[in-house]
């Protein structure tokens, strides 16, 4: 995504999930008097859009009334459909998002646990495996970017006793060699992390 924008002369400016958190940064952007830059649109990953011109309001019709005069203006003009003109946006063949549940229920332990995973991924696994590279532009739990291409993402749930696991690869072989096993390897040490899902990929 960041590469696609990025083509077509923009900034993305990743941030923590949660669509009020977005729409604060954003706003916090704009608002700045030291740097020129504008947040045209504050949108977050499960699709909330709040644009500049709208006062940053959370508006999904506002958005797809944006979206529906854009195609009515690219028909009219000759210039391409939607998919044509997100063609160059490049996904992952692989995409899959994890839930590893904390047997006993407590968020003090899944703190602990997700504590301890961090500093293994950041200390162990990242020194040893020459596909994982920590990517420190990044602003919640722990994300990593896989020289193979795409990148594994491991957060703390703030109000479950979960742990998510998303990944994003080129191919499913590629993630399960590459990703999900040397996870598993060292998942192995914590026996309240429930696992098992990673094991059936």
């Amino acid at each position: 995504l960041s590469d696609f924008l990025s083509g077509l002369g923009l900034d993305h400016v990743r941030y923590l999930r949660g669509y009020a958190n977005v729409i604060r940064r954003a706003k916090e952007i704009t608002a700045n008097d030291e740097t020129d830059q504008v947040a045209e649109v504050a949108i977050e990953t499960s699709g909330h859009c709040a644009m500049r011109e709208n006062g940053y309001v959370d508006d999904g019709t506002y958005t797809a009334v944006k979206i529906i005069g854009l195609l009515a203006r690219s028909k009219a003009a000759g210039t391409g459909s939607l998919l044509e003109n997100i063609a160059g946006l490049e996904e992952m063949e692989y995409d899959r998002e994890f839930r590893l549940n904390i047997a006993d229920g407590f968020l003090e332990t899944t703190s602990s646990i997700f504590q301890l995973i961090v500093e293994a991924v950041l200390t162990e696994q990242c020194e040893s495996n020459d596909d994982w590279t920590v990517d420190t532009d990044n602003l919640e739990g722990v994300r990593v970017r896989l020289c193979s291409g795409g990148f594994f993402m491991l957060r703390q749930s703030l109000h479950d006793p979960v742990i998510s696991l998303q990944i994003e690869s080129v191919s499913e072989d590629v993630a399960r060699e590459n990703v999900l096993r040397p996870l598993v390897r060292m998942f192995k040490k914590y026996d309240l992390l429930e696992y098992g899902s990673l094991e059936k990929e």
